[in-house]
This record gives structure tokens, sequence and C-alpha cells, in this order.
């Protein structure tokens, strides 16, 4: 194997049921370009992945330099290969700079030799300007920028899969003249996959694959030689046919007819020859043992500070010129807890409510406490019109006062959504109230029917019927006091024997408080879950990620450099919500600040492992997007903040204790409303949650990500 740069013996690899290669070899003779070809699908990118450790393989092996990779195709020697992608696989954030300094620190180049080698191929390969964005060339500029990575620190195998696809005629004929002087000059060994079989003419060696087989792997003038052909194109339509004839003849279903035969039966290059009149057998030719420039080196290791610090380079460059971005991670925070101070916990104004008085059918304009409660010599009360009385306590910014003639068209309105209820006071209401009030258990039953007011809600919105109803006892119940007050009456008459004393809090308190430790507990994890959700996806589908890794970077790597800039962000967020709360919205507190920053800031952390377990499992944003949405909404359900998870039943009160953020909003609320320390055990029982689920998130995201290789 020591002749070769590349040998593939027998690979076999399968999607599902569908065979992408059954038995597959080929041989890459070092110092040589060896041209792929074959129709798009027909698996030569998924035979150079398997060769560069991307894809795994099921049977068969593969030796890079004379050296057979480990199992999962491990061991491959990084420093010694330069990769090109079909796509363009580069940072579009980056300037034309910033790419060849980013991949030469992946490659532990020094300064000079990076700037060294860019100059160089600045001026071969005519690159655009070196402060250029990625994003702003054309898809050829962005092409050569992709040769030049392949080419950045002189590998001895250089892998292009389809560099010339789109280019001008003339860029192609540049990049083929290029690549035959690093053969001849830096004797570097070039494996190119195409589909426009005629650029290959001045390979090597080509192999001409359809359907997962290769059906020749020769020199182009000897295939043209054996066919009688021109053409590179006439050869290879003479071995599909040859490969169609063979799968008619061996395979019986039709179903099974594209399918690749088995390896025993394989219509090799030889086997077409011999079975359809070939005057001679054309086998590949084995050179002489080389002598290696540089020494086999297996894959880098998990960590290296210099590939860490390029990392870091990247996520900050992709970070704070992504300008849009930055403004949502900075306003969010902000704009979302200004939403819910000023939207949540705060009482509705202008509700409609209507009001039939009976009692009183002229203007109560001018009615007071002298013209309604009227005290005899005998210091005894007559009402008139008190009705009246009653309607200036209903003065309130809750409460749309809109009067009506008829109990029924003041139904009619409350059916038809104008009203959110009505108030209907009998024609004799004072005569009745004072009777009530003067006689007590001795005043007539008619009395008690004419001496009320009867109040009809629509409790189809149940929180405004609630805070209405309630509003209206509190307003009555201050009437009927003034009432006894000018009648010299005590008011301990009509209070509530029961008296409830308040701690950690007061019975005025607005919702907002209550549900304030939940949004800033749930917002971090939000926040965390989102800003990692896409990265993985992101640079699977860009395919940078694969890039990163044949340049020798681990998955370890990419994983904590991302993990460690997000966990940067998430420090700012939290101080954010934490300035915005307390400071700016004023909401109260008891317990010391930064253990509630503390709370805050590992539940985002617990929420940037979730997203980041998301992106190791979805292939896509879309699943990626359902995955953080569909974990976050169901836990924002039932953690506590909508509605009391006492009120749960208990198979659902487990399911929400142990989920990560309810056990951290209770540890939240009793900092902040009881004053508890770090050291409590309740308040360390929600840290030690989230810390368990970030553990969790990190082993399934350790696992997926190694799954999907």
């Amino acid at each position: 194997m020591a002749s070769y740069a590349v040998s593939v013996k027998n690979v076999v690899k399968h999607y599902g049921n569908h065979v992408v290669f059954n038995g597959i070899s080929m041989n890459v003779e070092r110092g040589t370009i060896y041209g792929l070809l074959g129709a798009s699908g027909c698996g030569k990118t998924t035979l150079l992945s398997s060769i560069l450790g991307r894809k795994t393989i099921e049977a068969g092996e593969i030796w890079l330099f004379g050296r057979k990779l480990g199992k999962n195709q491990s061991g491959i020697p990084c420093s010694k290969i330069g990769y090109m992608p079909q796509e363009i696989a580069l940072i579009q954030e980056f300037t034309i700079r910033d790419t060849i300094y980013y991949f030469g620190r992946i490659y532990n180049m020094t300064y000079k030799e990076i700037k060294e080698r860019f100059e160089a191929l600045h001026a071969l390969l005519e690159l655009p300007p070196k402060e250029r964005f990625l994003k702003h060339c054309s898809g050829g500029q962005q092409r050569r920028v992709s040769f030049a990575v392949a080419l950045l620190h002189k590998p001895e195998l250089l892998i292009l899969d389809e560099p010339t696809v789109g280019l001008d005629p003339l860029l192609r004929e540049r990049i083929w003249n290029y690549l035959r002087d690093l053969v001849q000059i830096d004797k570097v060994s070039v494996i190119i996959t195409t589909h426009y079989i005629e650029e290959c003419k001045d390979a090597d060696k080509i192999g001409l694959m359809r359907n997962g087989k290769l059906l020749a792997e020769e020199s182009p003038a000897k295939l043209l030689t054996h066919y009688h052909t021109d053409t590179l194109e006439e050869v290879f339509l003479e071995l599909s046919k040859a490969q169609e004839e063979y799968n008619r003849t061996h395979i019986d279903t039709d179903a099974a007819k594209y399918e690749s035969p088995p390896v025993s039966a394989a219509p090799s290059f030889e086997t077409c020859a011999e079975d359809y009149g070939s005057r001679d057998v054309i086998v590949p030719t084995t050179k002489g043992k080389g002598k290696e420039k540089k020494k086999d080196v297996g894959s880098s290791s998990n960590f290296n500070i210099h590939r860490m610090h390029a990392l870091f380079n990247k996520n900050w460059k992709q970070f704070y010129r992504n300008i849009g971005g930055i403004l949502f991670l900075i306003s969010f925070p902000i704009l979302q807890l200004w939403f819910f101070v000023n939207s949540v916990g705060t009482n509705p104004i202008n509700l409609n409510v209507g009001i039939v008085n009976k009692e009183n059918s002229t203007s109560c304009r001018d009615s007071n406490w002298n013209t309604t409660v009227l005290v005899d010599k005998f210091d005894e009360c007559h009402f008139k019109h008190i009705s009246c009385q009653w309607m200036g306590y209903l003065d309130d910014p809750m409460i749309n006062k809109v009067p009506y003639d008829t109990v029924a068209e003041a139904m009619q309105d409350v059916k038809h959504g104008k009203l959110v209820g009505f108030i209907h006071i009998p024609h004799n209401f004072s005569g009745a109230y004072e009777e009530r009030i003067r006689l007590g258990q001795g005043a007539e039953k008619s009395s008690y029917n004419f001496g009320e007011i009867k109040v009809y809600l629509d409790m189809s919105n149940r929180q405004i019927g609630i805070m209405l109803q309630q509003k209206l006892i509190e307003r009555f119940v201050q009437f009927q006091e003034d009432v006894l007050i000018h009648c010299n009456i005590s008011t301990k008459l009509v209070e509530f024997p029961f008296k409830i004393h308040f701690y950690n809090g007061h019975n005025d308190e607005p919702m907002t408080v209550f549900m304030a430790p939940g949004i800033v507990v749930l917002l971090s994890f939000l926040l965390g879950s989102t800003m990692t959700s896409q990265i993985l996806v992101k640079e699977r589908l860009d395919g940078i990620w694969d890039r990163s890794v044949i340049a020798g970077v681990s998955s370890l790597e990419i994983t904590l450099s991302h993990l460690l800039f997000q966990a940067a962000v998430m420090i700012i967020q939290c101080v954010e919500s934490i300035l915005m709360l307390f400071f700016i919205l004023q909401i109260s507190y008891a317990g010391n600040i930064g253990t509630m920053y503390l709370i805050c800031y590992i539940s985002g952390v617990c929420g940037m492992a979730y997203g980041f377990c998301g992106s190791a499992i979805c292939r896509t944003h879309s699943e990626a997007n359902i995955f953080c949405t569909g974990g976050y909404l169901p836990m924002t359900m039932i953690c506590g903040v909508i509605w009391p998870i006492e009120g749960m039943p208990p198979v659902l009160r487990i399911i929400a204790v142990i989920l990560p953020c309810t056990k951290s909003i209770q540890s939240f609320r009793n900092v902040m409303k009881k004053g508890w320390s770090l050291w409590n055990t309740d308040v360390l029982d929600g840290i030690g949650v989230n810390l368990l689920w970030i553990f969790v998130f990190a082993i399934m995201s350790i696992w997926f990500i190694k799954r999907n290789k």
C-alpha cells in the first residue's frame, strides 16, 4: 500500500435499503491526478466522505498513505489532506483574509507562513480583494477562495469534489493547469470528481462510476484506445450499456434492475471486456514505492489551543458582524420584561358595565350625602335615592358606566359582547335598604329582595369577570361603611369577622410580582435554547462542520467553543434581565441579587444545553425550531407560572417538578420574596435540577453527534 496515496478495497455502504456502493475498490497512486467521474447521485461524494472519515462504511478497507483507517474511519492524517467540498462550505461573515487565516490557524501554521502562502495563492488564483466579505463575492470567486483553502497548507493529497462546476471555461482550464504543475513539481496526489467527463482527459487515471459501481479504472488514453473512440463520453456510454446488460442477465426482477449486483458479481471493467468481445483485459498498473515527504500522523488530538483560538475568533466575528442578531439578543430581554410588567397583572380599564337604575330615572348629578342620607331628630337615618350615592363609588378606571332603561336591553347587549355585565337596582332600593339596616332580622322579606343590588356578569372571560366582581364587592363594602359612618352607626356591624395577616407580601400586591420569577427563568431558558438550537444545524448544512473537522478540528473543540462563547453572551443577557426587573421596573425583592442572578444564569446555560442537544439531533432549521418550541411550550404550561402545580393531577405534578424550570422558578421566588440564601436546601434543589439536566443534555448531544457522523 505504500505506493498508493489512497487505496479502497471492497467497501460497502448503504442508506437504509438503498445500496450506495457494494464492493467498490479504487487505487490512487502517489503523485498522480485521479479523476472520479460519473453523473450526479452515483455515489462520488459519499465515497470521498468515506475516505475522509465523515461517513462510516459497513465493510471493506480504506488506506491512506499506506496506513489503514481504524474503526469508524479514525486515524485520518489531517495535516496531509487538502479538501475542497462540492458546496462552498465557507463562513459568509468572513472576509477573504479572515477565511485564509482561520484555516491557517487550524492547520497550526504560523502567522508568517499564512501570510506568505496567502500572498502566493491570492496572486495565483486572482482572488478578490482581501477585505471583501465572502457574501459579497460571486459564486466563481467563492470557489476560488475555497480552492485556496484546500491548497493553503501544501497538502500531499488534494481531494476536490466537483471544483469546476458552474465555472467559466477559462478558469476551469487554469485550475487544471495548476493541478498538473502541483503533481509534476510537488508530487501532490489529486482526486478530483466531476460530471464533466471530458475535462478529465489530462488525468493520469480515471474511475468511471455509475450506480455505486466502478465500471473502469484506467488512464484516459488507454480507455480511448481500447474502445476505439475519441471521447470519454462514448467510453462511459459503452460501459453503462454493458452494466445494464449485465443487470438484465443476472437479476430477474425489474425492481432490482438498477440495483448494484453483489460484490462477487460486480461488472468490473475486466468482466465487461471479457464478456463483450474486448480485445484484451486492461489491468491497473502499480508503480514502485516512493519516499514519503512527511511522517504519517493520525487524526488531531481532541484539544488544541491554537484551534480553540481560531474557533473563538470565528464565533466572535460571526456574532458581531450579524447586526440584526446582536440587536435581537440585547433588546429581547429588555422588551420582553417591559411587555410583561406592563401587560400582565395590571387591572383592566374601561370595561363597559350597564347600569339599570329603576330607583332614579333622572340624573344623579347633584346628589350628595346630605341629600341621600337624612338624619331625623331621633338620630335615625332615612335614605332617599341612595343609589345615586352608590353610583359615585363606581367612578373607577376599570368601569365605564353605560345607562340602560330596561333589564332586557342590558341583557341583550351582554349576549352580544357589548357589555361585560350590568347592575340592576330595584325601584324602591333606598327604602328597602334602609329597613334592612335599621330593623335587621325584623325587616320584611320583601326588603331583603328589593334592598339588594343585582349584578349580572359575562364569565366567558373568566379573568375579566372575577376582577370586575372583586372590584364591585370592594366598592360596595366601602360604600356601606361610609353609609354607616354618616348614620352614626359603628362600622363593626358590617365588618367581616375574619382577619387575615400576610407574610412575605401583601394583599394588594399585583400578580406581576408572583409571575416575575417564572418569566425571568423561562426567558433565560428560551434565550439559551434559541441561541444554540440552530448552531450545529447551520454549520452542518453549510458544510463548515465537515470542512473544519477534515482540517483537524475535533467535534469536542467545535462544541466547546460554541458553548463557552454562548455562555459569555448569556452573562450579559442575565445582567440585563436582573437590572431591568429590579432596578428599572422596580419590582420589590427581599433576597440577595447575586443568588437570583446565579439561578437565572444556570437556567440559561441549561437552555443552551437543551438547544445544543436539539441542534445535534435535528438535520434542518425547521426541525430544530420544532424541537426548541415543542419542548419549551409544554414546560411553560406546567411549570407553575400559569397555574399552580398543586392543582394538577399527581402524575403531571411529578413531571412538572423534574422538568428544568419548575424548581428553578420556585427557588428564584423563595429568594426574591422570602429572602432565602443560596445554601437553603430548596434553593440548592432548583440549581441541582438544572445542573443535572445540563449533564443529561450534554451526554445526549455527544452521543447524537457521534451517531450522525
